[in-house]
């Protein structure tokens, strides 16, 4: 996954890959870009070989940033005792199915949710996504619109950027206090805005006439000093003006 520069939290750290896949200890993978006015078809979903499915997977980190690629099969049995510590707040009924947290580094993984049965009580594959002090970047990628899913994903003094697959069908609700809230033009067309208050966001995403609160996907994104920002998986987020240097040294070098 391409990271964009953040002047806040860019520091010294390095960054850690923790899934120990040969796609972690190289740079992210390019993303396909595409034209927001284009179809909304989705390209073939195919998760990695080289990276075998887990589940109720934790990462933490105190100084490192650290980006990976995970594939999570929900009905994989963990033994108790392989299991993490929960966080502050989780219970074995609330524990994520994917947990990934830095306190001063960067946060940045694309996830891969297979199509399998979730193991009860719960309903959906719970994700979990955070740093104190740097930007997080989650990507989620599935088949078609199963299986459905809850992100939590938030930084305090960072950049909150989320790719959704194309069936994303759900609420999403974005808060900052010292920035903007903004989706891609492709997303802005199939999203319905409820409000915008204080801060506080909260939109429709897919078609609302098929709304179903038991099925449907749900997101949730907090950052209180940097900026939320919402894309489809297979687009492009680097930001214009990044877009803009490449092109004119681009030119400049005759590439």
């Amino acid at each position: 996954m391409h990271i964009p520069p953040d002047t806040k939290t860019e520091s010294a750290a390095s960054d850690i890959h923790l899934d120990g896949s040969p796609e972690a200890n190289a740079s992210p993978p390019p993303y396909a870009t595409s034209d927001p006015s284009s179809s909304s078809s989705t390209r073939p979903f195919v998760p990695p070989d080289s990276v075998k499915p887990s589940n109720h997977l934790s990462l933490s980190q105190t100084h490192n940033s650290f980006r990976g690629i995970y594939v999570i099969d929900p009905s994989l049995e963990i033994p108790h005792e392989y299991l993490p510590p929960l966080p502050d707040g989780e219970t074995e009924n609330s524990r994520s199915n994917f947990y990934a947290k830095s306190t001063h580094g960067n946060v940045s993984v694309d996830l891969y949710l297979l199509d399998k049965p979730i193991n009860k009580p719960k309903r959906k594959i719970l994700l979990n996504t955070s740093s104190e002090h740097g930007s997080v970047y989650t990507t989620i990628r599935r088949g078609d619109k199963v299986p459905s899913f809850e992100l939590n994903s938030s930084s305090k003094n960072g950049n909150v950027i989320v790719k959704i697959p194309r069936s994303f069908r759900g609420p999403v609700t974005g808060s900052t206090i010292h920035g903007r809230i903004t989706m891609s033009d492709a997303v802005s067309a199939q999203a319905m805005v409820f409000s915008e208050v204080h801060g506080v966001k909260r939109i429709f995403i897919g078609d609302m006439s098929a709304r179903n609160e038991e099925n449907d996907d749900s997101v949730i994104l907090e950052t209180k000093h940097g900026s939320v920002r919402i894309y489809y998986e297979d687009e492009d987020s680097t930001p214009p003006v990044v877009k803009s240097v490449k092109g004119f040294w681009s030119k400049i070098v005759g590439l």
